[in-house]
């Protein structure tokens, strides 16, 4: 007869599963993150996995939902305390004045994403994996909630200098897999590298 949990070892179990894909995805990767590794190392049945997860791949898209949720955190936080701080509203964004301020907010959701998971998904091969076995409408509702108040505010700051959104995206994404070769850019060099680049960005943005 299988094991009846309590919410409170439900909850202890799944926050443990999460743990446990997050580091192994960035040990081994997409593919070689297992179940049977997973439920060893958390110290669950294996039966016990698919009563939380239907399979592996949920549950890595629910771990990388958590680092996306909190970069988001990240962003709004950080923006509407740089606009309180400078006395700005939505009607009348000029961070022209706040360009370190700006760079390390950009430059701490950099960090999350490069300490977590997600450098890994965000390789098309482990993405298209990991996309490939969700349900229609777990997609459809990642595809409705993906859009974030504080990367919105830098969209329109891109639009008003007639920047194209697309581009500016896809520059930041180089920025992220480039920081993937800390080794080869220079542990001592690879921080202030990583906020040179990211500085030029926000110049370019508000300056």
């Amino acid at each position: 007869m299988p094991k009846i949990y309590s919410e409170e070892e439900k909850k202890q179990i799944i926050q443990r599963l999460k743990a446990e894909a997050n580091i192994l995805m960035q040990e081994k990767g997409v593919k070689k993150t297992t179940v049977d590794e997973l439920v060893k190392r958390v110290g669950i049945p294996k039966g016990t996995f698919y009563l939380f997860y239907p399979s592996k791949e949920l549950l890595l898209f629910d771990v990388a939902q958590d680092f996306h949720e909190q970069i988001d955190e990240h962003m709004t936080t950080g923006a509407y305390k740089i606009m309180q701080d400078k006395n700005m509203s939505m009607d009348s964004l000029d961070f022209s004045n706040c360009v370190e301020e700006v760079t390390d907010l950009i430059f701490g959701a950099m960090e999350i994403t490069y300490n977590s998971c997600l450098k890994v998904l965000l390789e098309p091969e482990s993405m298209a994996l990991v996309l490939s076995k969700l349900p229609d409408d777990v997609l459809a509702k990642h595809r409705e909630d993906d859009g974030d108040i504080g990367a919105g505010i830098f969209k329109e700051l891109a639009v008003k200098r007639n920047l194209n959104v697309q581009a500016l995206s896809g520059t930041f994404m180089m920025i992220i897999l480039g920081g993937m070769y800390k080794r080869e850019i220079g542990e001592e060099n690879w921080k202030d590298s990583m906020r040179i680049a990211i500085k030029g960005i926000v110049l370019q943005l508000v300056g």
